[in-house]
């Protein structure tokens, strides 16, 4: 399972949102999303830009997926 997958349901309506102002960012992040299994292999940049753009007040990016 990718993490686009694990990616809780709230965070997932927020990208889709996002993606009118932001395609280029969100197809990006979507990207990576389904290609790691890992919370631990995303780049610390890609962990800001869902940071900023699901307005998330922590860096703690296991906050953004849910759990197997």
């Amino acid at each position: 399972m990718n993490l686009l997958q694990r990616l809780k349901p709230e965070y997932q309506k927020r990208l889709r949102q996002k993606s009118d102002d932001h395609s280029e960012l969100v197809s990006e992040i979507i990207e990576v999303l389904e290609t790691e299994k890992y919370v631990g292999n995303l780049k610390y940049s890609i962990i800001i830009d869902l940071q900023v753009l699901l307005n998330s007040p922590t860096l703690n990016a296991f906050t953004f997926f849910d759990d197997i």
